[in-house]
């Protein structure tokens, strides 16, 4: 259970990261793919609760999907929104 809680904690804290950089990109280089709200929001967004969900689901009983499923969800939206919040007062909006 503690090697589960540290790679859910890992998946999360590099979930915040990549957000964290998605942003900066967008507010330095204007390139092209950076525009995208899609690219910079729900990448990370997308990327941290699937595999969260991964790591949820082929490491608990079958039961308990829907929690696994909750679970990642809110550590996903938590991560992503950390990672926004502080590029957003970093570089601005």
């Amino acid at each position: 259970m503690i090697a589960l809680i540290f790679k859910l904690g890992a998946v999360f804290a590099a979930q915040g990261v990549v957000a964290w950089f998605l942003y900066r990109s967008r507010a330095f280089s204007h390139q092209a793919w950076a525009a995208s709200d899609l690219v910079v929001f729900g990448l990370p967004l997308l990327l941290g609760f699937a595999l969260a969900a991964g790591i949820l689901f082929f490491s608990i009983r079958r039961e308990r999907v829907v929690a696994a499923l909750a679970l990642s969800a809110v550590g996903a939206l938590a991560a992503s929104f950390a990672g926004t919040v502080v590029a957003f007062n970093l570089y601005g909006t």
